[in-house]
């Protein structure tokens, strides 16, 4: 019979099967590119709704470098923020809504 002959070759056979079918199912629930792609539509839909979460747009500006430089007066008078891409175009400069005041009336001068 030439199946008894090669009965030596099933077990090795089913292994290799199931380790290709737990590496497919690893890669497909392992992967990030639908969940990277959910997370950049939920970005989207909430910068276009002006939604930054807990932080405040205190100013918006045109270039990284006015950005960076309303970063750095605010860090000098404590004031933590950071800088997203704005609705409307150009930087938003963000602060914590407790330190808004404070950051407007900085930054406004």
């Amino acid at each position: 019979m030439i199946v008894s002959s090669y009965h030596f070759l099933l077990g090795p056979l089913v292994a290799a099967v199931a380790l290709g079918l737990i590496v497919l199912m690893c890669r497909w629930v392992f992967s990030t590119s639908s969940r990277d792609q959910r997370v950049a539509q939920q970005r989207a839909r909430a910068q276009a709704a002006g939604d930054y979460g807990l932080l405040v747009p205190v100013a918006v500006v045109r270039t990284q470098e006015d950005a960076d430089l309303l970063r750095e007066v605010l860090r000098a008078a404590g004031i933590r923020g950071t800088v997203a891409a704005s609705a409307g175009g150009g930087l938003a400069v963000l602060v914590f809504a407790a330190d808004a005041a404070r950051a407007s009336s900085l930054v406004s001068r």
